[in-house]
């Protein structure tokens, strides 16, 4: 009776552990169905920049549509991304950047939406529907600044040139007059003066004379 039990409970036992691997199995295929959206920020002369990237796990390719960042809703077209070691035109990773200029601490996070053609008439999800996939938060501190230039050293300051006085010219002494010559012989100018003056007097003397003969005299009889 006690090995019957045991049996039995042994039984269950391996029924549970098989049920519950090949629920992980089948999980682990589903779940190879990602998008893996991440990001990594990055302060560059003041502002955040942000590489997000999606890279796809599944040998199919996927679609990423409704891709955009939570919380400020900056979008991006949608990616194709070929399978994962499938020879597809488009490659399984790709990536993008985008920028921020903050003064407060944030956390950002990329949203995509993926569905999978994994054959003719057969998706991932199987109901047609994109599956939503979020990224780990991407933390922004805050404190991006713009790099201040190094203090710049001022070039040494050159003397100004000195200009040489001004050579005066010596103004020359002014000369001393000519002294005049000396005087020779007698002063002529007092005889001239009397000459004229005795002209002038014999002169009046003569037209005194003349007007007196002139003169006619009547006597009364």
């Amino acid at each position: 009776m006690k090995n019957t039990l045991l049996r039995r409970v042994a039984v269950g036992t391996f029924a549970t552990v098989a049920a519950v691997g090949l629920s992980t199995l089948f999980a682990d295929a589903a779940s190879a169905h990602s998008a893996n959206p991440a990001g990594v920020a990055d302060c560059r002369n003041g502002k955040y920049v942000i590489t997000w990237t999606v890279e796809n796990d599944y040998g199919t390719k996927v679609t990423l549509s409704n891709i955009h960042i939570i919380p400020d809703g900056g979008k991006h077209d949608d990616i194709v991304l070929g399978g994962k070691g499938s020879r597809d035109n488009e490659p399984s990773k790709q990536t993008f950047t985008t920028e921020y200029t903050t003064d407060k601490a944030t956390d950002l996070q990329l949203s995509v939406d993926g569905l999978w053609q994994d054959g003719p008439h057969k998706t991932w999800p199987e109901d047609g529907k994109p599956h939503t996939f979020v990224s780990s938060k991407v933390h922004l501190d805050g404190k991006c600044k713009p790099e201040t230039p190094p203090p710049t050293t001022p070039p040494p300051t050159t003397p100004p040139a000195t200009t040489p006085p001004a050579t005066r010219t010596p103004t020359p002494e002014a000369s001393s007059p000519t002294p005049g010559l000396p005087v020779t012989g007698s002063d002529t100018t007092w005889p001239t003066v009397g000459t004229g003056a005795a002209l002038v007097a014999a002169g009046a003397v003569l037209v005194v004379t003349l007007r007196r003969r002139r003169r006619v005299t009547f006597t009364a009889e």
